[in-house]
């Protein structure tokens, strides 16, 4: 959904997508640590905290005079686009880190698939509500949406499907979505697919056999 209105919280005056974002944080947030616990909250909660940091931190390459004028504009200003998928690659590559590192198990895996499908999901639904626009398309993003994160949880409860397959329902819903929204090519989008190559990934990784070395030790 396109950003069609502001809303004014205390001073600041901020566009729904800030909302949504924010809103699909913390119920990203809670919803996985009451249900896989606190461990896994905690590492959602340190992928999105990477990402927003690196998105505010890059106007510093963006907007380098800006930013040595006054410096307290990186408070008020990000990187945009190139700053948010910037965020994304960074934080991902870091989160594949930990893959190798933890040696992931189906919980860990499943847990950052709900995750990321659940703020997704959240922010879609959050931005159909708070903007203007169609009601036969804010209607077809809330029930795609709401599938989508169903189908996964479900998968999750059942054992059935992959992170993987779930990941690629994932990207075409959401060109789907774009499509019936009439705009394909949307930063919004652009995350998803990444979530997707982010998760295919992943699930290689962890499916790799330890090494003889490793399983001695």
């Amino acid at each position: 959904m396109r950003v069609t209105q502001y809303y004014p919280i205390g001073s600041i005056t901020m566009p729904s997508s800030w909302i949504a974002f924010i809103v699909g944080f913390i119920v990203t947030y809670l919803f996985i640590r009451l249900y896989f616990g606190k461990v896994h909250g905690a590492r959602i909660g340190d992928l999105f905290f990477n990402v927003v940091i690196i998105w505010k931190l890059s106007v510093i390459l963006t907007d380098f005079s800006m930013v040595i004028k006054n410096p307290l504009s990186i408070l008020y200003f990000h990187g945009g686009t190139f700053g948010w998928i910037l965020g994304l690659v960074v934080a991902g590559l870091w989160m594949l880190r930990q893959v190798y590192k933890e040696k992931w198990k189906r919980i860990d895996k499943w847990s950052l698939l709900l995750a990321l499908i659940c703020w997704q999901a959240v922010y879609q639904i959050a931005m159909a509500l708070l903007n203007e626009g169609s009601l036969i398309v804010k209607s077809a993003t809330i029930v795609l949406f709401v599938a989508i994160f169903v189908l996964s949880w479900w998968s999750e409860r059942k054992k059935v499907n992959t992170v993987s397959e779930l990941a690629s329902v994932l990207i075409a819903v959401h060109f789907l979505v774009s499509a019936i929204q009439g705009n394909l090519l949307n930063t919004a989008f652009i995350t998803t697919i990444f979530i997707g190559l982010f998760l295919w990934r992943i699930e290689r990784v962890a499916a790799q056999p330890i090494s003889r070395k490793e399983e001695v030790e």
